[in-house]
């Protein structure tokens, strides 16, 4: 059995070389006899033997559905598939478009992790003199800065409340009207009597203080009353200034004293009463 082509015969015509010849072997494999031409001018005969084997894959319901379609022209009566001795098949690529999706979700998910890790990670590390996001050693106030439990001096974070249950030998819990300095105010004092307290206001704060901030900044000077962080209603973010009350004026006093000036955050706090008046 022998096919010519016609790209062979137009080899022949300008060459004068014999046609490719595929010939049938009972063993069901076929021999290729071609001719060409080395480097040297001289004619070469090639013969191969290929066997065929038929492979099984999946592919696109359109593209199978598009190799069934019938053939026309010359090629009419061919068998189905591409004619080797017309066709070269090229080299077959690949897509894998899904892995390109899957390395994006695992980047997403890592930067997801190292958010909660450094959101972690802020909310425990706090300077001890200037409130900073960083460890005390490398605060960069370190030299001029002192930290708060040195200006507020030895036993002055015992407020009165401590006090009162060191005297009476118990850990139980004091009512505040009850507690030393403030037992002039009765349980009737009302909102007048609250308004009396001794007042500061504490400005130059950072969008990032809270109420715990506050609270512990003040607390090692007495016993307070109440205090109030102003807040954005929208962002929930410190407007930069706060008011605290005391129950004694004296401690009222000694947290202007201390405070006003002191490095807190990276900021420099103005502290002074809320009522010129006083």
């Amino acid at each position: 059995m022998s096919n010519r082509d016609w790209a062979d015969d137009d080899l022949v015509e300008e060459q004068g070389l014999p046609p490719m010849e595929i010939v049938a072997n009972d063993d069901g494999t076929k021999t290729v006899i071609e001719y060409r031409v080395n480097e040297d001018g001289k004619t070469v005969k090639s013969t191969r033997r290929v066997q065929e084997r038929v492979v099984q894959e999946r592919v696109n319901h359109a593209v199978a559905e598009r190799k069934k379609w019938a053939k026309f022209g010359a090629e009419q009566n061919s068998a189905p598939g591409p004619n080797l001795a017309t066709t070269k098949i090229g080299e077959i690529v690949w897509l894998k478009l899904s892995q390109y999706a899957a390395q994006q979700k695992q980047q997403e998910q890592d930067a997801l992790e190292q958010e909660k890790k450094a959101a972690v990670k802020s909310s425990q590390i706090r300077c001890r003199r200037c409130r900073g996001l960083h460890y005390t050693v490398k605060c960069p106030y370190k030299d001029t800065l002192v930290p708060l439990e040195e200006i507020t001096g030895e036993g002055a974070a015992e407020g009165p409340a401590e006090n009162a249950n060191e005297k009476s030998g118990s850990s139980s819990y004091v009512p505040p009207h009850m507690r030393a300095g403030a037992s002039k105010l009765g349980t009737d004092a009302g909102r007048g009597a609250r308004d009396e307290l001794p007042t500061i206001r504490i400005s130059n704060l950072s969008e990032d203080t809270q109420d715990d901030d506050v609270r512990h900044l003040c607390h090692p000077f007495g016993a307070i009353s109440r205090f109030f962080v102003a807040k954005d209603r929208n962002t929930g973010q410190c407007k930069g200034f706060a008011f605290v009350s005391f129950y004694e004026k004296e401690s009222a006093e000694k947290a202007i004293a201390k405070l006003n000036g002191y490095g807190f955050d990276n900021l420099i706090l103005n502290v002074e009463w809320s009522n010129p008046s006083k």
